[in-house]
């Protein structure tokens, strides 16, 4: 009687093909169907590269603009922001800045007694932007702040419009005195301070035009 038995059985696919590990690569032969799903993920991949961790954190190109009674300056910085998803928040936070580029301090330019004037302004924020070596389309966020004196110009307003128009996609703010003083204390650090030692510090910002 002669044997029909193969002398070299088909090895059956089995669970131990899905154990993880270093060669963790199987394939199927014949026509069989099997269902499961293949959840092969490279260990070497990167974690920035995760659609999960992308999500979770955004990298914006920030520039800040400030105008102020005697003197103007430009910077571009980088900030890093997450999102807490393990408090079940929407909300981004500021986790870390890194200073890209910062301007010399340039002269505010006026036209006259109640006028800036916006061709000489415009080519101070320029050249920046050239030193910097960046595009305004470059730009992710970003601030236009015109304080003391400059504030009091009567084209004050349209200048920081035109400014946040054409030179990135900006949130314009024009300061007032309260909102300059709190500026002023938190980028000097006077804040921060105050917040960790728990004392109440006197902070005086001394400007061109207004202190």
């Amino acid at each position: 009687m002669p044997d029909n038995k193969d002398s070299n059985p088909k090895r059956t696919h089995s669970l131990e093909d899905h154990l993880y590990g270093g060669d963790y690569g199987h394939s199927h032969e014949g026509e069989e169907a099997f269902d499961h799903d293949h959840d092969h993920f490279d260990a070497d991949g990167r974690l920035e590269d995760n659609p999960l961790w992308i999500q979770d954190h955004v990298s914006l190109l920030s520039v800040g603009i400030d105008i102020g009674s005697s003197g103007t300056q430009v910077i571009f910085s980088r900030l890093n922001l997450r999102r807490m998803g393990e408090e079940l928040s929407s909300r981004y936070f500021v986790v870390s800045r890194e200073t890209l580029f910062q301007s010399p301090v340039s002269l505010t330019p006026y036209r006259s007694e109640e006028l800036i004037d916006d061709v000489e302004l415009g080519a101070v924020i320029d050249r920046a932007f050239a030193e910097a070596k960046l595009h305004p389309d470059d730009i992710d966020t970003g601030v236009v702040i015109l304080t003391g004196e400059a504030l009091r110009r009567e084209n004050a307003q349209a200048i920081a419009g035109l400014i946040a128009e054409q030179r990135g996609e900006f949130v314009c703010a024009s300061a007032g005195h309260h909102m300059e003083s709190m500026l002023a204390a938190f980028g000097s650090g006077a804040a921060r301070v105050s917040h960790d030692s728990g004392r109440r510090i006197l902070n005086i910002d001394i400007g061109g035009g207004t202190t």
